[in-house]
């Protein structure tokens, strides 16, 4: 097989990364809170976007307890279908009166998932109203040595907020700063859980001060992981709106990218990260952009990207990296890969690239090519 055949076998890498919004795919997803009462009741929404059907189990998780063997749904989800579950608690799990936080594993594939928590039944005030608790993947819960912020928390005769925590596998201890607009320290907490132990501080009740407008939550992991939010609530209605936190996840694991030119043409692949260190980079490049004065691009070739990268830090890809990949039927590449974390669960950065040895139909692959831009997000 030539050297032409060997990158056009490569398109199979050419994906889009997913991109790193708050609502994020995965095969394991924690929602911090969920509640059933004569007011309050819980929809759950799981979508699979993927191409093949998958099966995911939903596990109820009891409030301040820690939950070892938890109960739990079993459901199968169709390409591109949306899972359903009105008045989840009740409906599928046979309770009237709970308070909690779900967990979802999945097999076959990755999820999202939104869990909207409101009244319409039984309502003293009149109306329909809520807020929605976003599924965080497990991988991208703040461990030890980490933090995730929370902003817009208020203790006044207007609002209230309430803190919902969901700890992981191992349990999580954690100090909760409460910051003033200023960054002032005005009072910290220490929390400990147990493994997958959900979590509520009613009206912030967890700090001495009682009264403050717009403060920040600062939560630093000592041990375990956690996923954190809040709820904002009007002291006359009770109608929240939630409170989401800056959230990321450890840096190892695999990371998903495009490289996208001007023209809107894109090829990818993915990194894979241990230990602070960029291990492999195994993706395919291609620059329609480098053309001659009558707009016909003169490198077409689409090349294996990445084989010729060592092992290297991740810190220095911040300043940029460069390496060569040389390919089997005469030609190089020199590449310079630039990119920065961000919160360890997405990246972006730039490709510079020149190429020297291409003979042939193929010389057009010589010399500097236009920079390409670079965006990658955390599948695992």
């Amino acid at each position: 097989m030539n050297r032409r055949l060997l990158t056009l076998a490569c398109l199979g890498l050419l994906v889009i990364s997913p991109a790193v919004f708050a609502i994020s795919p995965g095969n394991d997803l924690l929602i911090a809170g969920a509640a059933r009462t004569n007011r309050w009741h819980s929809d759950l929404y799981i979508n699979n976007a993927g191409a093949t059907t998958v099966t995911v189990e939903v596990f109820w998780l009891e409030r301040d307890q820690a939950n070892p063997n938890p109960d739990s749904r079993t459901f199968s989800i169709g390409p591109g279908e949306t899972l359903i579950l009105d008045d989840v608690l009740k409906n599928n799990f046979g309770m009237n009166n709970a308070a909690g936080a779900f967990r979802i594993t999945v097999d076959g594939g990755e999820v999202t998932a939104n869990l909207i928590v409101f009244t319409g039944f039984n309502d003293p005030v009149g109306g329909t109203f809520g807020s929605g608790f976003e599924a965080i993947p497990a991988y991208a819960a703040p461990v030890a040595g980490e933090s995730t912020t929370i902003m817009g928390l208020v203790s006044n005769s207007s609002f209230y907020t309430n803190i919902f925590a969901l700890a992981g596998a191992n349990g999580v201890s954690m100090e909760l700063d409460l910051l003033d607009p200023d960054g002032d320290l005005l009072d910290t907490a220490n929390i400990t859980l147990e493994a997958y132990e959900p979590w509520l501080s009613f009206r912030t009740d967890l700090w001495s001060v009682s009264t403050f407008d717009n403060g920040t939550l600062v939560a630093r992991i000592t041990a375990g992981s956690a996923v954190i939010l809040g709820s904002k609530t009007d002291e006359n209605s009770t109608d929240p709106a939630t409170l989401e936190s800056a959230f990321g996840g450890p840096v190892a694991g695999t990371y998903q990218f495009s490289i996208y030119d001007s023209l809107a043409f894109a090829s990818g692949g993915n990194l894979v990260i241990s230990d602070d260190t960029v291990d492999a980079v195994n993706g395919t490049y291609m620059n329609f952009d480098k053309v001659d004065g009558q707009g016909a691009s003169e490198c077409t070739l689409i090349l294996q990207f990445g084989l010729g990268l060592a092992p290297t830090s991740v810190e220095d890809f911040e300043s940029g990296v460069t390496f060569a990949d040389t390919y089997p039927d005469g030609g190089s590449m020199t590449y310079t890969m630039t990119f920065a974390l961000d919160h360890n669960a997405g990246f972006s950065g730039t490709i510079d690239a020149v190429g020297s040895d291409f003979t042939g139909v193929d010389a057009g692959c010589n010399g500097t090519f236009p920079q390409l831009d670079l965006f990658g997000g955390k599948s695992n």
